[in-house]
């Protein structure tokens, strides 16, 4: 990514506001908070408990006065979006229990990093990783069924002109409905946006651009166009070279938080549940090919091989992911090129295979553990529940 020569002076010449200073402030609050109080998520959106965040928000610069009756984590914008900037950058992460229940502590590893760092250095290394990584289904919402990250997956695709050059919205409440209050809260932490939430977060009736942020906005959006054409999008993230760019023209800004490499055991076991009474229970090699998993599958619940299918899953950062057959055009990635391994599974991880896209068989899998012992063949390990029939009205007909 390459910035241009009035943009690169802008951002060489970049010093940091009061207000921006708070915004790194709140940062260290909600992970110091996090470091003293890891918590377990509910199991549908992986969000904290209300009880968790309204002592929280207390201890924020600007704590959010909510006239709810019963008001939850999601209404709480501004936690919400420290949230985001946390997991998306791997601050905060979530593991399993020894109960099995799933908790968001804080990562020690890259904690120690964040507090080597400079304040220029924190501040757009949270920005990379918001606009990177930023995936609202991180923090149990969705805004886009494509991309669900807010300047490439919603800003640039619901853009509007007048906003893009510094004018107010015209519609600022579509902009709080599709993009969410935690989204825009992040753009007036980070001094990008000018606005005013009301009613509890629900209304808005003013938003705008500062000039740094329809400068360093803009200069994003170029960069993901570039990258469509040039096909530099690394990895699965479809990501800017942000922070490379930053450094180029900032002697300040050479640390940034570096994710650690995911650790891949030799082997995993999975539960593998279709329905309530219907398990098993497989060992199956980081190395085999999801393909080899999909026909393993449906050979234990005695179903032939003989539809459509596909795999989802949530990366680490909240991203829909799906590796599908061969013939299934709407997939990331394809079954017989993609192993186990390259889903980064960890204990307490699911992923919904769905086979037969008329009868629609959702089997749900959830990574139980891994283990150092490698398997040259997938293993079943323990059976529970008599399978149902694949086609059990067809019989009437014969």
């Amino acid at each position: 990514m390459l910035f241009e020569p009035k943009t690169a002076e802008a951002i060489a010449a970049f010093t940091l506001s009061d207000h921006q200073q708070v915004f790194l402030r709140d940062v260290d609050v909600f992970l110091d908070y996090l470091v003293k109080n890891p918590v377990q998520v509910s199991k549908s959106k992986n969000l904290p408990p209300v009880k968790w965040a309204e002592p929280l928000n207390s201890l924020l610069s600007s704590p959010e006065v909510l006239t709810l009756k019963r008001p939850m984590t999601t209404n709480y914008a501004r936690l919400m979006g420290l949230l985001l900037l946390s997991r998306s950058s791997g601050l905060a992460a979530l593991r399993p229990d020894s109960r099995g229940n799933t908790v968001l502590h804080i990562n020690e590893a890259l904690y120690q990093q964040w507090q080597g760092m400079n304040g220029a250095e924190r501040y757009f290394s949270l920005l990379e990783a918001w606009i990177n990584r930023g995936y609202a289904m991180s923090v149990g919402e969705r805004i886009n069924t494509i991309d669900n990250r807010f300047l490439p997956g919603f800003m640039m695709r619901y853009g509007d002109t007048d906003l893009w050059q510094g004018k107010a919205a015209r519609d600022p409440g579509f902009w709080l409905r599709r993009g969410k209050a935690f989204n825009l809260t992040i753009l007036k932490m980070a001094g990008m946006a000018e606005f005013q939430l009301e009613d509890s977060n629900r209304e808005i009736h003013f938003l705008k651009l500062t000039p740094w942020g329809q400068l360093f906005l803009n200069a994003c959006r170029q960069g993901f166009i570039d990258s469509l054409k040039e096909d530099e999008y690394e990895d699965d993230y479809e990501h800017i070279n942000l922070l490379p760019a930053i450094k180029a023209i900032r002697p300040d800004v050479q640390k940034n938080l570096e994710l650690p490499e995911p650790m891949i055991a030799a082997s995993y076991v999975l539960s593998v549940a279709l329905g309530s009474q219907c398990t098993r229970t497989l060992k199956v090699s980081a190395d085999h090919l999801l393909e080899d998993l999909a026909e393993a599958i449906l050979d234990t619940f005695d179903f032939d091989c003989d539809h459509l299918y596909h795999f989802q899953y949530l990366s680490p950062f909240g991203a829909d992911r799906m590796i599908g057959h061969p013939a299934v055009d709407f997939c990331d990635a394809c079954v017989t090129e993609t192993r186990l391994r390259q889903l980064e599974p960890v204990p307490g991880m699911k992923i919904t295979f769905v086979f037969d896209y008329g009868d629609n068989w959702e089997f749900d899998i959830v990574v139980m553990h891994g283990s150092e012992e490698s398997t040259s063949d997938i293993q079943v390990i323990e059976r529970k529940g008599e399978a149902p029939e694949q086609y059990p009205e067809y019989e009437d007909f014969y």
